[in-house]
């Protein structure tokens, strides 16, 4: 594994609320000049969520993340071409060939996303593709209850079988949703600023923010590490957005 002590001492301390002193395009500049090949696969495989979210915008025709790999006319080439992206996505687009129902089922979409990555995925990536999949679906069963909404519907394209999906599918009845122990944290977040939207954003981005850094353990110079870096400053310029 590359220990990467040059890019490490480039990059400045984050702080959520302070503008960082890097921005997101300097440092994919600097990931794409001195990351391995291997590597900066991982670094693809974190950003093409972005890429996904941005087919949903493609799709209504409204602006594009800048932070996926690829930008608005690459998009459009790799829909046309039906490549530099994965099967998952030309199979969705197969089943849904008209834009409202793509738009209508998108969430299956962003289902392929975590469950093929995940497949293929190891080491920080794995544990943050899993901890970003699970967090998604925790918020959607305090919504869903905090809502009225009905699980069933809202969990309609992910695996009943799935220990997190099986959990929260046995609470359907439930008056509210406890989510698994280690994600109690969430909970009390939610109850304390479900109400007040953008308080809610900064608290659960505050959460994200330093688990991450525990995902990532303490090697300062690995790859683990710049990844979280890479999403720490993505944490960081979305509040400040």
């Amino acid at each position: 594994m590359a220990n990467y002590y040059f890019l490490a001492t480039l990059l400045p301390q984050l702080e959520i609320g302070i503008p960082p002193d890097l921005d997101y395009h300097e440092l994919s500049s600097l990931l794409k000049i001195n990351l391995t090949d291997a590597d900066f696969k991982k670094v693809e495989t974190i950003r093409r969520y972005f890429d996904i979210q941005n087919l949903r915008s493609f799709w209504r025709e409204e602006p594009l993340n800048f932070r996926g790999n690829l930008n608005e006319n690459e998009l459009e080439e790799a829909l046309l071409t039906q490549s530099g992206l994965p099967g998952y996505v030309f199979e969705f687009e197969e089943r849904f060939e008209k834009i409202p129902d793509r738009l209508h089922h998108f969430a299956s979409l962003i289902t392929s996303y975590f469950n093929e990555e995940i497949q293929n995925s190891e080491g920080f990536v794995l544990k943050y593709l899993r901890f970003e999949r699970d967090l998604r679906l925790v918020l959607t069963g305090l919504r869903a209850k905090k809502m009225k909404s009905d699980i069933l519907v809202e969990l309609q394209y992910e695996d009943p079988e799935d220990p997190l999906v099986a959990q929260m599918i046995a609470q359907k009845d439930s008056n509210e949703y406890i989510p698994p122990e280690e994600y109690e944290e969430v909970k009390v977040l939610f109850d304390e600023y479900s109400d007040r939207p953008i308080e809610l954003h900064k608290a659960l981005s505050e959460y994200r923010f330093y688990k991450i850094d525990q995902l990532a353990g303490l090697g300062m110079f690995s790859i683990d590490c710049i990844l979280a870096y890479m999403i720490k400053l993505t944490i960081v310029e979305k509040w400040l957005e």
